[in-house]
């Protein structure tokens, strides 16, 4: 089965999160899709009318001849297009698995900042960006950085070219690091040198693939 035997529509917030890296993975994969925006009021009747399979975004409907399926968890939506996009590894087992371990960092971030985004008390909210401005970020930082430099500080975090791993962690760094949370200071991963180099980079590419997907 190739893309012209199914239609996509992707189902998210009107903000990058975690269809972020799908978005970008389709379009530098020129991969038509429907960018559906779901605002806050339809995600909450969606949620109470059980129609999201898990009660969250993202969702990924395929439509096909035999059907439509709808598949949700970020990193399985990322996974499914990073293969039809050519930015995932399908042949090398052993870089899948080091693609699939940085979108689970990834993951694994949103997972850290997403108690404080939650907490309405702003005494509390501001206590738990402490912590993490001041601990957790700068000790996730040291693993990516870690993790960038086993791989030879090619500018990318697995082998030498974009995958959708790069997008994944792209996405969240720039959240950590865009000053949209309070009390984390944009500076909050200026100590880790190759992620600050591998950040200058896949934003670079990233952003020359999408102008390429746009003109072609």
């Amino acid at each position: 089965m190739t893309t012209n035997d199914m239609t996509l529509r992707l189902r998210y917030f009107p903000f990058p999160g975690r269809a972020g890296a799908i978005r970008d993975a389709l379009r530098i994969g020129k991969i038509a899709f429907d960018d559906v925006h779901i605002p806050a009021d339809l995600f909450q009747k969606l949620k109470a009318a059980g129609e999201l399979p898990f009660g969250s975004l993202p969702v990924l409907d395929v439509e096909t001849a035999g059907g439509t399926i709808s598949a949700a968890q970020s990193n399985a939506i990322l996974r499914f297009v990073g293969r039809l996009a050519g930015l995932y590894p399908v042949d090398d087992p052993v870089r899948a698995l080091k693609v699939d371990e940085a979108m689970d960092v990834g993951e694994d971030l949103y997972h850290l900042i997403g108690p404080s985004i939650g907490e309405e008390n702003v005494e509390r909210r501001m206590a738990m960006r402490k912590a993490l401005a001041t601990q957790t970020l700068p000790r996730w930082g040291g693993f990516l950085d870690r993790l960038l430099t086993a791989n030879g500080r090619t500018g990318f975090v697995v082998g030498a070219a974009l995958t959708v791993g790069d997008l994944k962690l792209h996405w969240i760094v720039d959240k950590l690091t865009n000053g949209s949370l309070d009390g984390v200071p944009t500076s909050v991963l200026d100590g880790c040198p190759a992620l600050t180099a591998w950040r200058q980079n896949v934003a670079a590419v990233r952003a020359a693939r999408l102008r390429d997907a746009e003109t072609r």
